[in-house]
Formats: structure tokens, sequence, C-alpha cells
């Protein structure tokens, strides 16, 4: 029975995870060292919890299954959000008089889902947050594969992780998440690797030494294929990963705790944070709502404002019957 209890270390993770998407994304700018702490670890996060719950398959039907399981749960989401986007970017520009032909171009642009945004051969085309949920499906669904090599799955997924890293220095475009998701595969494998073997207190120790060191020579931001010194920026964030998840460990001891709820709560509608987020920053959707109340807010104040709107977006998101089944 206790083997079968929902462990909410990992809800914990999550939501904390979420929260600090949504300070990296915005309260960066005014605090750098924000943006290089939390990036340093924040997506890598995501990607070795999900890991760490794949399974492996015994027939092609199962293995296939899982892929249209992974489809539903993460790549229906993401369409959804972007339309939702489109809708209202074509909206707006009914209302200030202006042609679709923008429009036009940013949905074909889609296609390629370049998340840097330099001119693709339809224009830009910005995917926003859910860019994970593509790098995620693509990085899980090779998993599903790489995991019945066992322990050779870590240096197959490192050599495919560096291909794609070569790949994107000559053709700057990830369609699809493709070379995201290849980067972001040892992430994946380690995860599940964790999941299925454990390790020595040693590996754990050097991976938070790597995060230190990550954190005072390095730099990484999957988001932008950045990686100061790739093994260092892996290991680091794994490390980080290692700590957050010690700290979580912790909170999840007092579980009627009113901080540990709530944030067990915030990490199980992660996905639908994520989505109302990559919605509300694009759409300015809290400047919006703001204007036309006439209230006037300081920067911190505003900031607060958005994250309050977000939350409770997807709080209520969820509450639809027919929605909620996308998105827990």
């Amino acid at each position: 029975m206790i083997e079968n209890q929902r462990d909410i270390t990992f809800d914990i993770m999550k939501g904390i995870g979420i929260l600090l998407v949504l300070i990296g994304h915005v309260w960066s700018v005014y605090i750098p060292i924000t943006h290089h702490i939390i990036t340093s670890f924040h997506m890598p996060l995501f990607f070795i919890v999900a890991g760490y719950f794949s399974k492996s398959y015994t027939t092609h039907l199962e293995a296939l299954s899982s892929i249209k399981k992974y489809f539903t749960r993460l790549v229906v989401p993401m369409v959804l959000t972007q339309t939702a986007m489109i809708v209202w970017t074509a909206g707006m520009a009914i209302l200030k008089g202006n042609g679709l032909q923008a429009v036009i171009i940013q949905t074909t642009a889609l296609f390629w889902a370049d998340v840097l945004c330099p001119s693709t051969p339809y224009g830009p085309a910005p995917l926003g947050v859910v860019w994970f949920l593509l790098a995620l499906f693509v990085a899980k669904s090779i998993l599903l594969f790489l995991s019945r090599l066992q322990v050779w799955a870590i240096p197959v997924s490192i050599a495919l992780a560096c291909g794609a890293l070569l790949l994107q220095q000559v053709f700057p475009y990830s369609i699809w998440c493709i070379s995201l998701g290849l980067t972001a595969l040892p992430f994946v494998t380690i995860g599940w690797l964790c999941r299925h073997h454990l390790l020595p207190v040693w590996v754990n120790v050097v991976a938070v030494l790597c995060w230190i060191l990550a954190l005072l020579f390095s730099n990484m931001d999957m988001y932008s294929y950045t990686y100061g010194f790739w093994p260092l920026d892996v290991v680091g964030a794994c490390g980080g990963t290692y700590c957050l998840y010690l700290v979580c460990h912790r909170i999840a001891r007092y579980p009627s705790a009113f901080l540990t709820r709530a944030l067990a709560y915030i990490g199980i509608i992660s996905l639908a944070i994520m989505c109302v987020h990559c919605f509300e920053i694009e759409s300015h959707l809290g400047n919006h709502l703001r204007a036309s109340l006439g209230i006037n807010l300081s920067t911190g104040w505003l900031y607060l404002w958005r994250y309050a709107l977000t939350i409770a977006l997807a709080v209520g998101l969820v509450h639809i019957p027919k929605v909620k089944k996308l998105f827990i």
C-alpha cells in the first residue's frame, strides 16, 4: 500500500520548476543573476523528471500506443496553445484594421517551430514556452527505444545530442523542435536511468560540484542552444536538479502544511500553467486587462499581477470537465 502512494516530492519539484519558469521569463531582465541560476537547471529538471517516469515496452504495438499517449499529452496542448495565439493575433489584427497576411505567415512558419525566431523561410515563428512540449515528445519517443539498450542508452543519447548541436550550427532551425528534443535526450535518459539504477553517492556529489562550477564559470540555456562547456553544463544541471530534489523531499515530509499542498498542486497543474503562461506572455493579456481596468502598477506589482493571472487562468482551465484531461 505504501509503495502505491503518490510521491508528492516530484509534484513539488514541478511546482517549483514552473514558478522558476515564470520568474525566469520576466524578472530576470531586472536581476540577471536569476536568469543564470534558473536556466542552469530548470528546464533539464522537467526533462529529468519526465524521464524518471518513462517506461520501456515489450511489443511494437505497446510502443506505438505509448507514442500516441505522448502525442495526446504533449503535442495536443501545444497545438491548442498556438491555436489560441493565432486566433488572438487575428482578432487584434482585425480590431486594428491591419491585414491578416502577418497572421497567415506566422501560422505557416509554425511548421519550422523555430524557437530562436530568426527569419525562417516563412517568416518568424515564435513558439514561446511550449517548445518544451514538442522537445519532450521527441525525447520521450526516442527514449522509448533507447531504453532497450539499458546502460548503453546514455552514450547513445549523448552522441545524438552532440550531433544535434553540431547540426544546429549549419542548419539553425529546429523543425518541430526535433533538434531541441535530441539535445534534451541525455536529461530524459538520465532520469530514466535513475529510476532503474541506484546511483552511488559519489556520483551525486560530483554532479552537485559540477553545478557549482557551472554557475561560476559556464553558462547554459537550452532554449537558445547555449552551452558554455557541454559536459560540465549537463552534469551540473543534473546536480542542480538533485539539490532541488533533496529540498522538495524534505518539504514533502509535511504533507499537511499549506506550502507543501500549494507547491504540489501547482506541480500537478504545471502543464496548464505552462500553456497559459505562453499565451499570456506572447499576447500581453495581463497588460491589456490592467490597462482596460485603468490600474497603474509598479514593475514588481505588475509581474506579480501577471503571475497571479496566469495561475488563476490555469486553475480555471483544469476545472473545465472536457479540458481537464488534456492537462492533468
